[in-house]
């Protein structure tokens, strides 16, 4: 294992996370998807480096690959922040055209006649004296 190809391919790694953060930001879904397939890719191979044994490293060299497995952490984990968020919009916007629909299903009977504005499914004590 040659220190030049496992930092080549966790630089690898970062700059396509890079990536994916701003395609996130584009919406872009297919720039998602590539970018999710090629870190999967980059994962298998670093996993194959087997770096938890003992290696030829000097301390220079692993504290250089510690940086940039922490820069990678807070892309990564900016990018969880990110798709969260979207998705709480994307949930928010569902709730909000649910409630629409609901209060369109409310102006409706029971047989599909729409109601007038005078009619109400609730009745009340009122409404049933006047």
């Amino acid at each position: 294992m040659v220190f030049e190809e496992v930092y080549n391919t966790f630089s690898e790694l970062k700059n396509i996370l890079e990536e994916k953060k701003q395609a996130i930001i584009k919406k872009d879904l297919e720039k998602i998807a590539t970018c999710d397939e090629m870190s999967l890719a980059l994962c298998e191979k670093i996993q194959k480096y087997n770096l938890d044994k003992e290696n030829d490293f000097s301390q220079e060299q692993k504290a250089s690959l510690k940086a940039l497995g922490g820069e990678i952490k807070v892309i990564q984990e900016n990018n969880e922040i990110l798709i969260k968020h979207s998705l709480d919009v994307i949930n928010n916007i569902l709730t909000g055209i649910l409630n629409i629909a609901q209060n369109e299903k409310n102006s409706y009977n029971e047989k599909g006649i729409g109601l007038k504005n005078s009619e109400s499914l609730d009745i009340s004590s009122i409404t049933e004296e006047a």
